[in-house]
């Protein structure tokens, strides 16, 4: 469960215009009794990465401006820096100021990394013809994928799992970059006759979510030249 921070502060009708970026200074009603607060009704919050701005959703019973800020840490928070009014669009954990002229109410927003699904037939074939053949794949949403083919089964699966505890230590970088040469991988796309097994993979990043898949790939032999003669 998401940690609530709220901090509520109320100021009389004489100093509610020294909180800055307020649209009025919020003058008492007839009579010189004060105004009564508005409420602004937040809570924490997550929405999933689209590569837009996605603003935190709050309801206000006030008429007056609000000045809304996100934080890229508690301690940014804390400090008053780096703050931004743009609403976020990069995946992450936000701290969230909204502020009126009667309080100010400060929640924490995450953006999720969007999942990654990978469409691909588990096996699929090919004709040699002495040029390379891929396996076919697609990504949702289209981002690029990367494959690796190996001779056998055995040292795909040694591969997938020495790949997935890079990514589990945050060692993205390096995973890409092993290339597990000593996994036996053929490092492009296979031209001979056999069988290979594929492991297609995209290894996350800031914004997006691991996802993987494994085909079974056959490049068959060419069929036999015709000899131009008909059967009797």
């Amino acid at each position: 469960m998401l940690a609530i921070l709220v901090q509520i502060f109320f100021g009389c009708a004489s100093n509610a215009g020294n909180i800055s970026g307020t649209g009025s200074t919020g003058a008492g009603s007839a009579g010189g009794k004060q105004k009564a607060p508005s409420l602004i009704a937040l809570s924490p919050q997550e929405a999933v990465y689209n590569g837009k701005g996605q603003p935190i959703s709050f309801s206000y019973t006030g008429k007056e401006a609000l000045e809304i800020v996100y934080y890229p840490s508690l301690k940014a928070r804390e400090e008053d820096r780096g703050g931004s009014h743009d609403a976020p669009s990069q995946a992450g954990t936000y701290y969230v100021l909204v502020r009126g002229p009667y309080e100010e109410v400060f929640v924490e927003y995450r953006i999720l990394r969007h999942p990654v699904k990978i469409e691909a037939a588990a096996v699929q074939e090919a004709i040699f013809n002495g040029n390379p053949k891929r396996v076919t794949a697609e990504a949702d949403p289209p981002i690029p994928l990367f494959y690796s083919y190996y001779p056998n089964w055995e040292l795909r699966d040694t591969a997938i799992k020495a790949e997935e505890e890079a990514i589990l230590n945050g060692d993205t970088e390096q995973a890409l970059t092993i290339n597990f040469k000593g996994y036996k991988r053929i490092d492009s796309a296979p031209t001979e006759q056999g069988t290979y097994y594929v492991w297609i993979y995209f290894p996350g990043d800031e914004n997006y979510m691991t996802a993987q898949a494994v085909v079974e790939f056959t490049i068959l032999p060419a069929p036999a030249a015709s000899s131009g003669r008909e059967k009797p």
